[in-house]
């Protein structure tokens, strides 16, 4: 079994109804992340990214293969994107989880501090990406939950 850890934020914005697809639109081209929706339905969307490759002879799921030194944006993440609209303020909930391969059993917290960093550094992209597309004076902000 491939061990997990997980970050959780949440970004509060005003209402914006192409909300779902420019956090899409964030997660697919983001440079430093190559991410891959795996899975996308109204207000739900699945990225992953990194090495991961299929089990058992190339079927069934994927399974992280790789923590490559140096290179975060390789590492085998998925992150889960819930939208939750109402008529005050949508809610983003954002859930990194960082899959660790079969030969790593856990993350020295000084390792664990550096992904929280990267994510931090992703989330404050995001965050001017929703400003500059929802047309905000300032970005919004993302809090850990």
């Amino acid at each position: 079994m491939h061990k997990t850890y997980t970050w959780e934020y949440r970004i509060d914005l005003s209402p914006y109804d192409k909300l779902v697809g420019v956090v899409e639109a964030f997660f697919c081209t983001y440079p430093a992340g190559d991410y891959t929706c795996e899975h996308r339905e109204a207000y739900k969307l699945r990225f992953r990214r990194g090495a991961w490759r299929k089990s058992l002879l190339g079927l069934g799921r994927w399974v992280p293969i790789a923590l490559a030194k140096g290179q975060f944006n390789q590492w085998p993440l998925v992150v889960q994107a819930l939208i939750r609209p109402s008529p005050q303020t949508y809610r983003i909930l954002l859930r990194y989880e960082l899959c660790l391969p079969d030969g790593i059993r856990e993350l020295a917290a000084e390792v664990q501090a550096s992904v929280a960093q990267h994510i931090r550094r992703e989330l404050d992209d995001l965050s001017a990406y929703l400003a500059e597309c929802a047309g905000l004076s300032a970005p919004p902000e993302a809090v850990a939950v």
